[in-house]
């Protein structure tokens, strides 16, 4: 089942990145007419990648991804997910010469969620998601819409079990966070994330499984300022504490 990847900058990343992945780029015929600098750009990365450049008119793109969806006159088309095993995602960090720095998600259903996790991850230097084969949105295109292009870009890993990939991927060096309210939770920042670690999320919600709870090696709570509305949305609360990795991993360069 093929995706689509929508806008300027997400399609320009992904002929630049991924041009194996790209089926075909679908341009507005009158944008492609005009042949602005953005078109151009994009039918150069195009054509260096071997990737089929179509005009179509606008209702067409439409129908594609959505009247609702803001594709600036640029459509991709993606094949399904190629997921992979969760010790690939070591294999990316160790080829980059990098400390891994993968999310596990037990049970994120929201597709938008799923997808603006899958966005920060990749934006904020994750070498991958790891998601369970039930109890999850991956795959859908509502996701890949909403991490703007980003499930073509960040390897993702589908497990039968997620407590028993989080143990292996201990095995392979790497420390367990989970990020959520827990009477031993310490506040993010005091923990050191220099290292190869793993951020553990729970469901919208239902939180995190006290199986899954139990594989991680430190608990962490993102301070709040005010309490009266809740804590942070997961797809928020992912973002903070991928950031925190970063920021942690930029200053002991």
């Amino acid at each position: 089942m093929s995706r689509f990847v929508y806008g300027i900058g997400p399609v320009r990343e992904l002929l630049r990145a991924r041009p194996d992945a790209v089926k075909a780029v679908y341009l507005e015929a009158r944008r492609a007419e005009r042949g602005d600098d953005a078109v151009a750009e994009l039918q150069q990365l195009a054509s260096a990648g071997r990737v089929r450049v179509d005009a179509r008119p606008r209702d067409a793109l439409d129908r594609l991804v959505g009247q609702d969806a803001r594709h600036q006159g640029v459509v991709a088309e993606v094949g399904p997910v190629a997921y992979v095993d969760p010790d690939d995602l070591v294999a990316v960090a160790t080829a980059r010469g990098e400390p891994a720095l993968v999310v596990a998600l037990d049970g994120v259903e929201d597709p938008r969620n799923l997808g603006a996790i899958i966005r920060s991850a990749y934006l904020l230097g994750a070498h991958g998601v790891i998601v369970p084969a039930d109890r999850s949105a991956a795959g859908t295109p509502v996701v890949t819409q909403a991490s703007a292009g980003a499930t073509a870009l960040l390897a993702t890993a589908q497990v039968n079990n997620l407590p028993r990939a989080l143990e292996e991927l201990k095995e392979l060096g790497l420390w367990h966070v989970a990020v959520h309210a827990s009477p031993e939770a310490k506040p993010i920042a005091a923990l050191d994330l220099a290292g190869p670690s793993c951020l553990v999320l729970g469901a919208e919600g239902h939180g995190m499984r006290a199986l899954v709870a139990k594989q991680c090696d430190f608990h962490a709570i993102i301070p709040m300022a005010q309490t009266g509305v809740g804590p942070f949305n997961v797809s928020v609360a992912a973002s903070i504490a991928l950031y925190e990795v970063r920021r942690q991993r930029d200053a002991s360069r």
